[in-house]
């Protein structure tokens, strides 16, 4: 054999063998995008936490105060929401009766909005003394009324065990002048204005304000948390979507890391698994508390609570509330999908919030400002905002912030009843996100 030929064929070997390593080291340092390693890495456990607590992820999202024709809303951490919810938590009610319709006439009421309907497993221990007369109903709403006479009513809203609309009236102790002349100051504080639409009611302020934050946050550390999901971490597989997309899976479970849109979504779809809990809402808790836990703000709603309209939305949402007032995005809450006391799905953001780094008050639309930047998004020549369901909120950006920072924008959150969605800013009316179903 000529030397050549030799000296060839061993540039060639060296060769196969150089690109081997390389290609190797890249597959299992996970740098091969769309390629898979096998994760032989050594467990890290991550604690159990008992944030955010069962009672407070079930109190009021918000309390909706009448006195007269005014109006005003109450949210979780103010003044007003405290000493309503305080007086409430004193009451006592005697001589609960089924009734066919909401009382009329009051010349004073204050509404309680819960998320979830409060039945025995969940929410009925946070009513104390009014539980007696709560009944069979799951309560999803309590109504405070002044009247008749000087004496005041309490009465339940909520589905009887047959899954039907009913309400549920009593006697409470609670002085009628004392009740109308705490809710006309709160009203004169912060009027609103307010409509009946498609969902119920909307209230937007007459002259109010809220604040324009930006936020520094923390994030979990990966591998413990996704390693938490898994029986057994170390035979797990990694696939690499993306540069910034990651798969975990064991083969049948599976973890998606998106750090750039810093969210994290799991999936088993072993729905046959004993479930540690005949409650879902309840599983949900334990499942997040297993896995990372979450804010200590967090309130939970069911399908028939939530805030927005979301044709395809989870079994439970955990969404955060700052300054009282709720993150309306997705990528914000903690979803759980349930079967049967088995959690299917659940996603989460990577990120939590630590203390504000700027704040600033800015005003926000009144009703007629709001109808007028509606009909400019929706090119409508007018608008009726009895047609659209309004929630103010706040929504997440990370863009032009700087690394570990978060801006929180106030904003308008409209949908209609076809599913449609328009994210507008509280402030100039400008549109953030349109045509979302």
């Amino acid at each position: 054999m000529r030397a050549w030929w030799r000296t060839a064929k061993t540039v060639i070997l060296a060769l196969l063998v150089a690109g081997s390593v390389v290609l190797s080291y890249a597959l299992w340092s996970g740098n091969l995008q769309g390629g898979a390693e096998i994760g032989l890495t050594q467990t890290q456990t991550i604690p159990y936490s008992t944030s955010p607590a069962l009672a407070s992820t079930v109190e009021p999202y918000e309390i909706d105060i009448r006195a007269g024709d005014a109006y005003t809303v109450a949210r979780p951490g103010s003044a007003a929401y405290a000493a309503w919810t305080g007086l409430l938590m004193g009451l006592k009610a005697e001589r609960p009766e089924p009734i066919a319709a909401m009382p009329s006439g009051s010349p004073a009421s204050v509404v309680f909005q819960f998320g979830i309907p409060l039945d025995p497993s969940v929410g009925r221990s946070w009513l104390g003394d009014l539980a007696a007369s709560v009944g069979g109903i799951n309560c999803r709403a309590i109504a405070l009324n002044v009247g008749p006479g000087s004496t005041c009513t309490v009465v339940y809203e909520g589905m009887n065990a047959a899954g039907k609309p009913e309400l549920v009236e009593a006697t409470a102790s609670l002085p009628a002048g004392a009740f109308m002349r705490q809710a006309e100051r709160d009203v004169a504080e912060a009027p609103y204005n307010a409509w009946s639409d498609f969902e119920g009611e909307s209230f937007v302020p007459v002259r109010g304000r809220m604040t324009s934050y930006v936020y520094a946050f923390t994030e979990p550390s990966i591998m413990p948390l996704v390693q938490s999901f898994f029986v057994n971490p170390q035979a797990l597989t990694r696939i690499q979507e993306s540069k910034t997309v990651t798969i975990w899976t064991d083969g049948s479970r599976a973890v998606q890391v998106d750090r750039a849109g810093m969210t994290l979504q799991y999936e088993d779809p072993n729905a046959s698994a004993a479930p540690g809990h005949t409650e879902d809402y309840i599983a949900a808790i334990d499942f997040l508390h297993a896995h990372g836990g979450g804010p200590s703000d967090l309130l939970g709603f069911d399908l028939v609570g939530m805030l927005t309209v979301n044709l395809n939305g989870p079994s439970f949402s955990f969404a955060q509330y700052v300054d009282g007032y709720p993150i309306l995005s997705n990528g914000a809450d903690y979803n759980f999908q349930t079967d049967s006391g088995h959690v299917m799905e659940f996603d989460r953001p990577l990120w939590e919030l630590t203390k504000p780094v700027r704040a600033t008050s800015v005003p926000i639309l009144g009703e007629d400002a709001l109808a007028k930047a509606l009909a400019k998004v929706t090119g409508a020549k007018t608008v009726s905002l009895s047609t659209f369901h309004v929630e103010l909120g706040y929504w997440p950006s990370i863009q032009g912030t700087k690394p570990g920072q978060i801006r929180l924008l106030p904003i308008d959150y409209v949908t209609n009843a076809s599913g449609g969605v328009w994210v507008l800013n509280a402030e100039t009316g400008a549109l953030i996100a349109g045509g979302l179903s």
